[in-house]
């Protein structure tokens, strides 16, 4: 045999070791993989936005949003950078004032409308807002909105899952602003 020539079964091993560490590397990181249904129509098509860097105008809603989530910037060429920071619901109201210009956190109805109903993993269109990453614990966005029956709690938006559930104030998650009209 030459050292050309490995027998098949070391061959059949090394597939499964580079498969089990790429599922690990993948499980253990930020990594968001994608998953779009190219058979059902975009619920949030890049079309319905008219994009002006580190904003979003969704002209069907008339809200314009911040591209990338608190804690990153946008960088022409690049998208966003920086690391997204996971705050309590308090210390995102008190961002959104010190910003100005109208900028806040959103109600559950508005952050549901930039929920891409096709995809998931992450369940929003990238294009438009390139910096979902899972946190550990999915990618959680905070709303403003109360949960009538339990009103010690808030909904959030995991974007990865797009599904909505309550939390505490207190918990840390992500935040994009948003701001009526143009």
């Amino acid at each position: 045999m030459s050292i050309y020539q490995y027998p098949s079964h070391n061959i059949s091993h090394m597939k499964v070791l580079i498969t089990y560490f790429v599922v690990a590397v993948c499980l253990n990181s930020d990594v968001v993989l994608g998953a779009c249904d190219k058979n059902k129509s975009a619920s949030t098509p890049t079309s319905q936005f008219i994009l002006r860097e580190g904003e979003a105008f969704d002209q069907k809603t008339k809200l314009t949003w911040c591209r990338c989530s608190v804690g990153t910037t946008w960088k022409k060429g690049a998208g966003c950078v920086g690391a997204v920071k996971l705050m309590s619901l308090e210390d995102a109201k008190q961002i959104a004032q010190k910003l100005g210009g109208g900028w806040r956190i959103p109600t559950i109805e508005e952050l549901y409308s930039i929920v891409e109903q096709r995809c998931t993993n992450p369940a929003i269109n990238s294009e438009v807002f390139p910096d979902v990453k899972n946190s550990g614990e999915g990618a959680p966005y905070w709303s403003v909105t109360k949960i009538k029956e339990m009103p010690s709690l808030i909904y959030y938006i995991d974007f990865l899952s797009s599904e909505a559930d309550g939390h505490t104030k207190g918990f840390p998650m992500a935040v994009r602003l948003v701001r009526t009209g143009r």
